[in-house]
């Protein structure tokens, strides 16, 4: 039943965002396996799921818990509108548990949580994108993506990000 929340509310947020109908289910390919993370020039996306909406494009000046936010350089994003973009992608995996797209994005190995490579990720995925995770990633408001010198993360920290050479990635779990 979790699942079907999560699945709901992601679907809610999406169809907020979208202003033009679609029938065709959105086709994703992501960068060859080889990779650990995904560029944003590496993804073919058809539909509009993943586009951002106006209103997602631009940050607030100031969070919903009154504090500003730092540059985006500073937590080493250097493209915001193609991580939010990312994030959205990111968001339609989950929901669909595509966990090789997933893996695609990790950036092996992480030290929080120990996670050696992709074949230990795949064996606890359930474990590392828990309903807690999910959640958190499907009510992130893309105007208010917290960020500092160790990344930009979502929700609690439950995700934190980083971008190198124009490839985003997962950092940190904190399931």
């Amino acid at each position: 039943m979790n699942r079907n929340l999560v699945l709901l509310v992601v679907i809610a947020v999406l169809a907020s965002c979208n202003n033009t109908p679609t029938t065709q289910e959105p086709v994703v390919t992501a960068a060859p396996a080889k990779k650990d993370t995904i560029a944003a020039t590496d993804t073919v996306i058809i539909g509009d799921v993943f586009t951002l909406s106006p209103a997602e494009m631009p940050d607030d000046s100031v969070f919903a818990d009154g504090s500003q936010p730092v540059p985006w350089a500073n937590a080493g994003i250097e493209h915001p509108i193609a991580f939010k973009q990312f994030l959205k992608q990111l968001q339609y995996w989950v929901v669909n548990d595509q966990k090789d797209s997933i893996a695609a994005v990790m950036a092996f190995p992480l030290k929080h949580p120990r996670i050696k490579d992709k074949a230990a990720f795949l064996k606890k995925y359930d474990n590392y994108f828990n309903e807690k995770v999910k959640l958190a990633l499907a009510q992130q408001n893309l105007r208010q993506i917290f960020r500092s010198s160790q990344g930009a993360m979502i929700g609690d920290g439950q995700l934190w990000f980083s971008e190198n050479a124009s490839r985003f990635s997962i950092i940190s779990i904190n399931y």
